[in-house]
Order: structure tokens, then C-alpha cells, then sequence
């Protein structure tokens, strides 16, 4: 039975033989890490949960049968992305034909990115959260987790220039969110 002393790696290989304590301890391990992540994704905390929950079931499954190459955090983290695009594509099957209409006008803002420095790691993802799912996604593949447009639109099944699109609306929705939750005027520089 393992004990909290174990390391991830130890971990992991008690996983691979099915042990359930070994399991549980992972769990509460990474779980606050899961969902850090799933929360970048989410539209709400209960959906971060949901991604959560897949990401853990994908890599128990996964460790009954493989044992991941380099760190299992990583690892997960790459399942707790691909579980938040699963969800997204279940719930939305129009998540990237949508086309949103953006309140206010964003045109003619000139701001510099000095305001995020001022934003709670919370803000953030209350922000991220305000933006249409095939905003939020391309812009935390892109922006958080660093993939290419070309590697996005393969992930997610869309086209470069609809990457490069969504990745564009969504900077702009952010600056005018962001202007509007700190009830800034964006026409004065900061």
C-alpha cells in the first residue's frame, strides 16, 4: 500500500498494477494541478470539474496498459487539454462556425498589456471564462500551452486561418473585457 512519501514515479507504477490506494494518492496529487489547467478551458467551474474527471479516468485506463515516457505531470496535463477539447466538441458541435458579435466597439483602442500585470490569477480565468468557447480555446492553446496554428487546427480539426481568427477576436474581446472589469478608458494610454 502506498504512502505519501511516495514519488510520482513510484506512483505511477503501482498505478500500472491496478492498485487503487496508489490511485487515490495520485488523484489528490495532481488534482489541483488538473485543474488549473481545465479551468483555462471551462466555461464554469463545475465543466473544470467534468474535464478533471475525464483527464483522470484517461490516465488511470492509460496507466493500466502503458507507463507514460518522461513526467506523468506533463502527461496529464496534455490528457486535462485534450479532455477540455473533447467536452467543448461534445457540448458545442458549432463550436468553430459560430461567428459572435462582439458588444461595444474594440476598434481604435490602443492599450498597452500593462493592466494584466495588475490581474488575480482568478480575474483571469473569470476573463477567460467571459470569452465563446472557440475563442477561449485557441487562445489558451496558443497563448498558455504554446502550440502552433498549424499544430490547433490540427488538434482541433479547423483551419489555420480559423486559428489565426479566433486567436485575433478573442485578444481583442480580452482588452475590451478586461477595459470593462476595470472600467478603463482604453483611449488614454496607461
Amino acid at each position: 500500500m502506498p504512502t505519501p512519501s511516495l514519488s510520482l514515479d513510484e506512483l505511477v507504477v503501482a498505478c500500472t498494477q491496478g492498485d487503487r490506494s496508489a490511485q487515490r494518492e495520485m488523484y489528490q496529487r495532481l488534482y489541483p494541478y488538473g485543474m488549473s489547467i481545465a479551468l483555462h478551458y471551462a466555461g464554469n467551474r463545475e465543466e473544470a470539474e467534468e474535464i478533471t474527471q475525464d483527464a483522470f479516468v484517461k490516465l488511470f485506463n492509460y496507466l493500466l496498459r502503458n507507463r507514460p515516457k518522461g513526467s506523468v505531470k506533463a502527461y496529464f496535463g496534455r490528457i486535462v487539454i485534450n479532455a477540455a477539447i473533447d467536452v467543448l466538441r461534445r457540448r458545442k458541435k458549432n463550436l468553430f462556425t459560430e461567428e459572435v458579435v462582439p458588444s461595444g466597439n474594440c476598434s481604435g483602442y490602443s492599450a498597452r498589456n500593462t493592466g494584466l500585470d495588475r490581474l488575480q490569477e482568478e480575474e483571469i480565468y473569470r476573463l477567460l471564462q467571459l470569452l465563446p468557447p472557440a475563442y477561449r480555446i485557441v487562445f489558451n492553446l496558443h497563448v498558455l500551452e504554446g502550440f502552433t496554428h498549424p499544430e490547433i487546427a490540427r488538434k482541433l480539426g479547423i483551419n489555420e486561418g480559423t486559428s489565426k481568427s479566433n486567436l485575433f477576436k478573442a485578444r481583442k474581446r480580452l482588452k475590451l473585457l478586461a477595459a470593462n472589469f476595470y472600467q478603463l478608458n482604453l483611449s488614454k494610454p496607461l
